[in-house]
């Protein structure tokens, strides 16, 4: 298929996912209610009640896990605070991607590419951090990290519930123009101009000295790509042994372990302890 028909094919299917596909998933007034600057406290509360229990469970696990940076443990009470403590545009990626991921339970493609996301966030979090960006930045790489194959879920929704529009769908023309749909959703769902940037960028880009913050997430999204393939769906990391009288809570294997039992996915996730050897 020549390009150009691609591109046709990618609108009529934007415009079938953002519309009856979409209803499925989620209440329109779901995404009115984060969009307006003036919505009450009541509102906001509202919303628990229209994303149902299963996936506002998620988001509060989600909320009240230890976080880098601050390593806050919450005890958030109400969705607002939870809304309060996530951020907006995080918490509207999160309920489009719990979405999603609760609606295609059972569906093992959809799981792993649920958890391959999850990942990329985490592990693009953790670079960030560590590569000394800003918390703002930090932040962004995380959302950017969850959103990276928004359009390959979105291609995978449409041809399961769909069609495969006669063998076109197939994985290669998913892996070739994903990006061209997720940065149109990211655009409709009124996703920041950075996440659209991070999904239609698939090389490393370079600042003028350092690493962009669009190259840390593509190498965390590489990276946890390299360990569900060779892993059988898994991110394995190897971490040393903490030393004696250390806070174990506070270290990033809790961390990260924390973060993927808040969505259900420790079983994603598996911890190699090998000694430490500064201490020989």
């Amino acid at each position: 298929m020549v390009s150009d028909d691609a591109i046709t094919l990618i609108d009529k299917i934007e415009k079938t996912l953002t519309g009856t596909i979409h209803g499925r998933f989620l209440r329109p007034e779901v995404f009115q209610i984060l969009d307006n600057p003036d919505a009450t406290r009541e509102e906001i509360e509202s919303l628990r009640g229209k994303i149902g229990d299963e996936i506002s469970l998620a988001l509060f696990s989600i909320a009240n896990s230890v976080y880098l940076g601050t390593l806050r443990r919450g005890d958030a009470k109400t969705f607002f605070e939870v809304v309060n403590r996530l951020g907006l545009h995080q918490m509207k990626a999160l309920i489009l991607s719990l979405s999603i991921f609760h609606h295609g339970r059972g569906d093992e493609e959809m799981e792993l590419l649920f958890a391959q996301s999850f990942a990329t966030s985490v592990i693009a979090q953790v670079l960030a951090l560590q590569m000394g960006f800003r918390e703002e930045a930090v932040r962004k790489a995380e959302l950017g990290g969850m959103l990276l194959e928004m359009g390959r879920k979105g291609l995978i929704v449409y041809r399961k519930t769909t069609g495969d529009e006669g063998g076109v769908l197939d994985n290669d023309f998913i892996d070739a123009y994903h990006p061209y749909l997720g940065e149109r959703l990211a655009a409709f769902y009124g996703l920041p101009p950075y996440v659209r940037s991070m999904i239609r960028t698939r090389a490393l880009v370079l600042d003028d000295r350092d690493l962009s913050l669009s190259a840390v997430v593509r190498l965390a999204h590489d990276t946890v790509g390299t360990s569900f393939y060779r892993y059988g769906g898994r991110l394995v990391l190897m971490c040393t042994v903490p030393r004696p009288a250390t806070d174990t809570s506070r270290t990033l294997e809790a961390i990260i372990t924390d973060k993927f039992k808040a969505v259900g996915l420790e079983n994603r996730l598996h911890i190699i302890r090998v000694p430490n050897t500064n201490d020989r």
